[in-house]
């Protein structure tokens, strides 16, 4: 995944993936960065049993990304 990718991901979709999407988007190193990062509470994250995932919007407006 590219970061052009990811920011059409992170328009267009509601939820994403902490992995690569958001850790791209914050300049995640690696997988782990990311998900200490969301572990953290940096990004608002949302769960769905053992999967989390991104709220879009919030991770818009954390970083400044326009619609």
């Amino acid at each position: 995944m590219t970061l052009e990718d990811a920011l059409r991901e992170v328009r267009e979709k509601p939820l994403v993936d902490i992995w690569p999407t958001m850790g791209l988007l914050i300049g995640a190193k690696n997988r782990c960065a990311a998900y200490d990062a969301a572990a953290r509470g940096d990004i608002e994250t949302v769960n769905f049993g053992r999967r989390k995932k991104v709220i879009s919007s919030a991770l818009r407006q954390k970083l400044k990304i326009e619609d």
